[in-house]
């Protein structure tokens, strides 16, 4: 492979992902699951897939730069990279960084579930870069609620505000540069449906997978805290 054909900006046909690679990244995902259950204290791992999406967020934004790559493409306004610079940028114990680590693990599993690559001969930066970048960010976002969710920062209510409104402004920008921030412009599944219908069903999907997270999240520290005082009442 010639670095010219990985850092080309010919279009050809999104690759095709063959049923044993998708097997194979499905049980990446759960292998990856597990790993940062059992390694989320520890300072090398964390650093390694934080240092990874530095690594993938700096080189896919310098070939949008370099090759000069429309902004209908090149804006970090799809779910997954917004979470991904939310994380980096948002305090810890900020409503909206905990909402965008929830984003960051629903995001990656509907993106590696199903996959939708740019349209160029892979190996590309554009799909690896997406490969990478949704493990890392699957990762950072599960290591920072394991350690960081506070289930007071963070209502339904407000999970279904910030969700209403993020796809909104999505929308806005899709209408102002012919891109597909969010897939509210080309929505899979769903065919050619108008607008409206897209917005409501990918927010509505959003929200849930949300509501999930949160709820399990939540209720994981509800038992921690449980056993803690009881361990402390038996003292």
């Amino acid at each position: 492979m010639l670095l010219r054909d990985f850092l080309t900006t010919t279009q050809t046909q999104p690759p095709d992902i063959s049923h044993f690679w998708f097997i194979i990244m499905m049980l990446l995902l759960v292998l990856l699951a597990w790993l940062t259950i059992v390694y989320q204290k520890n300072t090398i791992y964390n650093h390694i897939f934080k240092s990874l999406q530095i690594v993938q967020l700096i080189s896919l934004y310098a070939w949008y730069i370099v090759f000069q790559i429309p902004i209908s493409n090149s804006l970090p306004l799809y779910h997954c990279r917004l979470a991904m610079f939310a994380l980096f940028l948002l305090p810890d114990k900020h409503p909206l960084k905990q909402y965008f680590a929830l984003l960051g693990i629903s995001g990656s599993i509907f993106a590696l579930g199903y996959p939708v690559l740019d349209p160029y001969s892979f190996p590309h930066i554009t799909g690896i870069t997406f490969l990478v970048g949704h493990y890392a960010l699957f990762v950072n976002s599960l290591c920072y609620l394991l350690r960081n969710y506070d289930r007071r920062l963070l209502s339904p209510k407000s999970i279904a505000i910030y969700t209403v409104i993020m796809n909104l402004a999505l929308v806005v920008a899709n209408l102002l540069t012919g891109g597909n921030y969010g897939l509210l412009r080309n929505t899979p599944l769903i065919g050619q449906q108008i607008l409206l219908v897209k917005y409501l069903s990918v927010t509505t999907v959003l929200t849930m997978a949300l509501f999930l997270f949160n709820h399990f999240f939540s209720k994981r520290q509800h038992l921690a805290l449980a056993k803690k005082q009881s361990q402390l009442s038996y003292k």
